[in-house]
């Protein structure tokens, strides 16, 4: 289905408002003071497209930190139970890098596993991805180690990549295709060649972490690498990837809601048993199952790693753990005997 088209630096600016003006809700990279989030815009003047990457991924969109599933309140007869609408509007993200859009892959294949989750799906099925194709990376990207290339199509319904001119449209889905005829105006038939992608050397071989993870489960790294971490949860927060949550009643007297709500691995209550037993009571054995997870139990459930190379983890984390240097050590058996 891929078709090339080419869009102007000038009307991509206009594409926002073109967008908005027949219903979409447009979403694009905004700098609010010292970070770049994604935010609402109208005005294309607003779109700040030349961050490596924004603070924040693209997940919350499909994905919220917190959301309703379920209300009730307290009547004569007893307890009303509501189901709240999984309906969202229609939504276009503008200036997604590559990573942030593979990473719908799987958490598609986690949200469609052995339930579907009707609001992750009614929000994928009404957003539009339009990525942006990296022409720079900085040290913590890593997309390259764990199958992603700074031009990535995975996961993104447009791919834009920057020419002299302005941008080549590479036009991937059927979602992709209703955009571009809503705003057919601002859009050419005559692609560009594109600037050079950004370099991203490899930092690690992939398909040496899991034989090395399925054989040292008790190993000495896990407390080694994790000895400075503060468990304060960025990582996973941060992460395109990490989807764990919790449920929980928030009620009064009259009535209330049930809400899930993200949650980390990294946390000491995460595991925590009510009997006050904790499976995985201390940092190593946390760091060991977020490694384990990712690079070992996703790929024998899904066929995928969790990890599209972002980097975000190792950018924002306050005392510099880097995962890519730890699957380095993974991979090339740099590890201490246990």
């Amino acid at each position: 289905m891929m078709k090339a088209k080419d869009i102007t630096t000038d009307n991509l600016r206009k594409l926002p408002a073109a967008l908005a003006a027949r219903g979409y809700a447009v979403f694009a990279p905004v700098r609010e003071r010292s970070l770049v989030l994604f935010g609402e815009v109208r005005d294309g003047a607003r779109m700040h497209l030349d961050e490596i990457n924004t603070r924040k991924s693209i997940k919350e969109f499909f994905f919220p930190p917190t959301e309703c599933i379920l209300q009730y309140k307290r009547t004569e007869n007893g307890f009303e139970t509501q189901d709240p609408s999984a309906a969202s509007r229609k939504t276009v993200i503008i200036g997604a890098r590559g990573c942030d859009a593979s990473s719908l892959a799987a958490l598609d294949a986690l949200f469609t596993w052995d339930y579907d989750d009707a609001f992750y799906l009614e929000r994928r099925r009404n957003t539009t991805v339009v990525s942006i194709a990296c022409s720079r990376a900085d040290e913590a990207c890593f997309c390259t180690s764990v199958g992603g290339s700074p031009h990535n199509l995975k996961g993104s319904d447009i791919v834009l990549s920057a020419t002299g001119a302005g941008y080549m449209a590479e036009v991937l889905t059927e979602k992709g295709e209703q955009l571009v005829a809503a705003a057919g105006e601002l859009f050419g038939d005559k692609p560009g060649q594109p600037k050079p992608y950004a370099d991203v050397p490899k930092k690690f071989e992939l398909e040496k972490v899991k034989p090395w993870l399925e054989k040292n489960f008790e190993s000495s790294l896990w407390d080694e690498i994790s000895y400075k971490c503060l468990a304060c949860g960025v990582c996973t927060y941060l992460c395109p990837n990490c989807h764990c949550f919790d449920i929980q009643d928030e009620a009064t007297r009259s009535g209330g809601v049930r809400a899930k709500n993200w949650d980390g691995c990294q946390f000491a209550l995460f595991t925590k048993h009510t009997s006050g037993h904790n499976p995985r009571p201390t940092q190593g054995t946390r760091w060991r199952q977020r490694i384990e997870h990712k690079f070992r139990y996703y790929v024998d459930k899904f066929g995928c790693v969790s990890c599209v190379g972002c980097g975000r983890c190792i950018r924002h984390c306050p005392v510099n753990m880097n995962i890519a240097d730890h699957l380095r050590r993974i991979a090339e058996n740099d590890v201490r005997k246990t």
